[in-house]
């Protein structure tokens, strides 16, 4: 179909739901954002709307159209406690980071926990089991599941689930009559050198407003954020402009980004920036392997070209969803003779196309990344370090983490330990002070094999200790409050599961990732007063090493 007949779809359909649903602010303190949709994150772009409740969890939370609670999933990451209403149109609100459900929708959802006998849940309903009203309550704001405070994450996805600019769209009205942003624009050099593009970053001139000396060929990478009434929060800029003297070679409007889509923010953005420095800045050369290329309108791929050595300008220009403006003007000028140290007569390492199957083996290391898991033409390289952090394997440097993957490779290493500790050896990515950070992988034929996500420092390790249990309770204790809690964690493999039980009886406990506490509510465990009770729990690692803590107490 072509993009012109899409977009006449898009806008009869967006036309249609508009005049169908009237959806409303989900809270009922004063709004104020702390996220907004398409804000560069981690890996992903933001999929919807962070409201602020005032720093503390158990703002009342309201549906924000009629409908029926179509899922609920409970999780110690991502959104937590989690709830999902499916709206006669079709749409789909869902509502992150839950403190609890209200109390009929909490009494089923215990219930699930305890016959499955899992805190992690998915539940899913049918519209006949919990129908809901426009403004009814159906949570509570919290902080659980991979949330940095008390928040609300929102949003509301059509019915291929996509998730929508709901304040682009006047789902909920939002005042901006801000303009967005520039943090810090900087410029790099490109040059293809044997079928593979390498890149530098350019020297800018200590004054501002001298011209900056840039190569024939270069791009820029553009650090911004918006603004808005009522927050202090780094919000999306939803337009990126890039002018060429009077000449348009690069505008980017991120729009709506399916979930399938979100990871190519990797190509999209300057990676190597975001590796080295933490900040995401959106870059105008555009990857090959980028699929996001279809929200970009460019010439050249986005490198910008200077057929002289006059002065020149660059333009960039910003816009939030709002069409709110800013811009700013850059002079450059071509200077080639600055740069000839760059650019290599022929790079070192093996040739890697980003668009076929890529292996490479050499002296008991084993790589295999999978087709347009890259985004462009790599030169790959592998080394070893001199030293070793284990006795099991060298540290192997595998390429370099400036350079991101897609969708991972898998890597395997040769195991020259023992052939009895051999199940509890794994891969691990080892850090710039020595200390190893576990991957995972197993065992199998000689070698130990996992899947990586980024490119780095890995070597073998072994998981022979057991997990750690912290009690916040002595034992024998009389306790006076509704909860106990332990913090649960393992060194290297992770924690692979837990159990707590109460007279010999599994009960709830609730895990928060980010914080390794395990936390029992005894009211929901059902347990008498006024006597003694024993408690067990036990935690497995992912290597299959178990502790057990025991502790009796008086509630």
């Amino acid at each position: 179909m072509a993009k012109a007949q899409q977009r006449d779809l898009q806008i009869a359909e967006r036309e249609a739901v508009e005049s169908s649903v009237n959806f409303r602010y989900p809270l009922d303190v004063p709004m104020s954002l702390s996220g907004d949709y398409g804000e560069l994150r981690g890996n992903h772009f933001h999929s919807g709307i962070d409201f602020r409740v005032g720093g503390v969890s158990g703002a009342p939370i309201y549906a924000t159209e009629r409908g029926y609670i179509s899922k609920i999933t409970v999780s110690p990451t991502g959104y937590g406690n989690a709830l999902y209403i499916t709206h006669p149109n079709g749409y789909v609100s869902v509502y992150g980071h839950l403190q609890k459900y209200a109390d009929e929708i909490q009494k089923h959802v215990v219930a699930k926990q305890y016959e499955k006998e899992s805190f992690r849940i998915d539940l899913e309903f049918t519209p006949e089991e919990f129908p809901v009203e426009k403004g009814q309550l159906v949570a509570y704001a919290g902080n659980t599941g991979s949330s940095g405070g008390p928040h609300l994450h929102f949003e509301i996805r059509n019915g291929e689930n996509v998730p929508l600019s709901v304040l682009e769209r006047d789902y909920v009205t939002a005042v901006d009559n801000m303009d967005p942003v520039l943090n810090r624009v900087d410029f790099y050099g490109y040059v293809n050198v044997f079928g593979a593009p390498r890149t530098f970053r350019v020297l800018r001139p200590r004054d501002a407003n001298a011209a900056i000396a840039v190569p024939q060929y270069f791009y820029v990478a553009i650090d911004a954020i918006d603004k808005m009434e009522g927050t202090h929060a780094k919000l999306a800029v939803n337009e990126y402009k890039v002018y060429l003297d009077s000449d348009l070679v690069y505008h980017l409007t991120i729009g709506e980004v399916p979930f399938e889509e979100s990871k190519y923010i990797n190509s999209l953005i300057e990676y190597s920036r975001r590796f080295n420095e933490r900040k995401s800045a959106i870059k105008t050369y555009v990857e090959p392997g980028n699929l996001l290329s279809y929200k970009i309108e460019r010439k050249n791929d986005g490198i910008l070209f200077l057929p002289d050595t006059l002065p020149h300008k660059v333009k960039i220009e910003l816009l939030d969803y709002k069409k709110n403006r800013f811009s700013k003007t850059y002079t450059v000028k071509r200077d080639d003779s600055l740069y000839i140290d760059k650019i290599k007569a022929r790079p070192q390492g093996t040739h890697m196309a980003w668009h076929m199957a890529n292996v490479y083996e050499r002296g008991g290391f084993r790589i295999s990344i999978p087709p347009a898991s890259l985004y462009r033409n790599i030169y790959f390289q592998l080394d070893s370090a001199e030293s070793r952090i284990t006795p099991f394997a060298p540290v192997w440097r595998v390429h370099t983490g400036e350079v991101p993957l897609h969708s991972g490779a898998t890597i395997q290493i040769a195991y020259s330990g023992p052939d009895s500790l051999a199940s509890k050896a794994l891969i691990a990515s080892c850090g710039a002070n020595g200390r190893l950070y576990g991957i995972g992988g197993r065992y199998e034929n000689g070698v130990v094999k996992a899947k990586i996500s980024t490119f780095g420092n890995y070597t073998i390790a072994l998981d022979q200790d057991a997990p750690e249990i912290i009690p916040n309770f002595k034992n024998g204790a009389v306790l006076r409050g509704n909860a106990v809690s332990f913090v649960i964690r393992d060194r290297l493999s992770g924690i692979g599961s837990y159990r707590v039980e109460i007279d010999g009886h599994w009960v709830l406990a609730r895990f928060d990732a980010k914080t390794a506490r395990l936390t029992v509510p005894l009211k929901e465990a059902k347990i008498k007063r006024g006597i003694t009770h024993k408690l067990q729990i036990t935690v497995v690692d992912n290597k299959g090493n178990q502790t057990v803590v025991k502790r009796n107490f008086k509630w």
